[in-house]
């Protein structure tokens, strides 16, 4: 549960309250009456797909194998990652971000070279990385209690300095633009949401783990997804408003010209001033758990696909083969993270869409068209494709 948990909640629930600060309350109202629409009943209904897929003949997670012939299989995989690993530069680039504003701003050390920092943050992730699946697991799990309760220490510690006279003047700010920028604005915030909410990435591997004889099958997966969502929901909701109500939109301006998450500018006075290092520093905490838990399937599945590629079967081959393909995300990874792009435009018009796709609109078509999936068929699984399709949506919508 708080593997789920630590793979959710991380930079995509730290730019959420940036994104509602500088956009509206409008935006928080649906956050409210989408939350479980675009976050719970699509993660149960795809946990049930993959816990009914019976391909396994490759030993690789699963993602929708069955219900494909072989190149179908394969490109599901290609799409896995394509979805996915974006979101793995997201985090990598929020994580150098926040670590370089904390070191500069907070701690006052400067001078810090953005390359250098970014060799050495991800020399060390990906060293985690390469102990395994099991490493990775237990330090994101370990990491995850630590992180959730330090989400709502800081949400209740703000409770003092909350002041309804920053919703009134963001609302009020926000009513000059037009209707069709407001309406805009509103829909591109839809991929975020699904982002913010999404642990996607890990649904495979926790899927993978209860099919194993004894572990407890689809109804403990199911379980475990619900108490773990019951537990996002609340955790997400209640710090996003808290950090609207304590918060004027300027900071929230500023945090997003800067690329910087909402705990990297939360400041605080008298007995508040402990946020001035805490806050930044459970950022940093939830970002690295957050990279570290879809890293782990993304390169796991690039390994697969490569081997599959080159017809790589013997085990040195494959040691081989996996320290290319690490050495090539570890590069690229780099790069992107150098030149930090703006990880709240990356989500709005690739990240989120693209994982509406995979989370969203495949595994309810496949229900609409496989025959083995018929039970899943009714209202939850037309709900999931309709949100599916309004949230893909929002790509073109930001290109009118």
């Amino acid at each position: 549960m708080m593997g789920v948990y630590g793979a959710t909640v991380g930079a995509g629930t730290l730019f959420l309250p940036v994104e509602i600060g500088t956009r509206g309350p409008l935006v928080f109202i649906l956050l409210l009456l989408l939350g479980f629409p675009l976050s719970l009943v699509p993660h149960v209904l795809i946990c049930r797909v993959f816990m009914r897929d019976t391909q396994t003949q490759d030993h690789t997670l699963p993602l929708f194998g069955a219900f494909f012939g072989p190149k179908g299989r394969q490109a599901m995989k290609l799409f896995f990652c394509v979805a996915h690993y974006p979101v793995t530069l997201i985090y990598a680039v929020s994580l150098v971000n926040a670590l370089s504003h904390f070191l500069s701003d907070r701690l006052h050390i400067t001078g810090i070279n953005r390359g250098t920092l970014t060799l050495v943050v991800l020399v060390l992730l990906h060293l985690v990385l390469s102990k395994g699946r099991d490493k990775v697991v237990n330090t994101m799990s370990a990491l995850a209690l630590p992180f959730a309760l330090a989400i709502i220490l800081i949400a209740v510690s703000q409770i003092p300095a909350w002041d309804m006279a920053n919703l009134t003047r963001a609302w009020q700010q926000t009513q000059g633009v037009s209707v069709g920028e407001s309406v805009k604005g509103v829909w591109l915030t839809l991929p975020l949401i699904a982002f913010s909410l999404c642990s996607a990435p890990l649904i495979p591997a926790l899927s993978s783990w209860y099919r194993e004889p004894g572990a407890g099958g689809e109804s403990q997966s199911v379980r475990v997804i619900r108490r773990a969502y019951g537990l996002i929901f609340f955790s997400i909701i209640f710090f996003v408003l808290s950090c609207i109500l304590s918060t004027p939109r300027e900071t929230f301006v500023m945090a997003k010209a800067q690329n910087l998450n909402v705990l990297s500018v939360t400041g605080g006075s008298g007995h508040l001033a402990f946020l001035l290092y805490l806050a930044p520093f459970i950022a940093i905490v939830g970002m690295v758990k957050s990279f570290l838990g879809v890293s782990m399937p993304v390169a796991e599945t690039f390994y697969v696909l490569a081997a599959d590629m080159f017809g790589i079967r013997s085990a040195g081959r494959m040691k081989r083969l996996k320290l290319v393909v690490s050495v090539l995300m570890f590069m690229v990874t780099a790069v992107v993270t150098y030149l930090n792009p703006d990880v709240i435009s990356m989500i709005e018009t690739l990240c989120g869409p693209l994982i509406a796709i995979f989370l969203f609109i495949i595994p309810t078509w496949l229900i609409f068209t496989r025959e083995s999936l018929k039970a899943l068929r009714g209202v939850t699984a037309l709900l999931v494709m309709l949100s599916g399709i309004a949230t893909v949506s929002a790509l073109l919508y930001a290109l009118v």
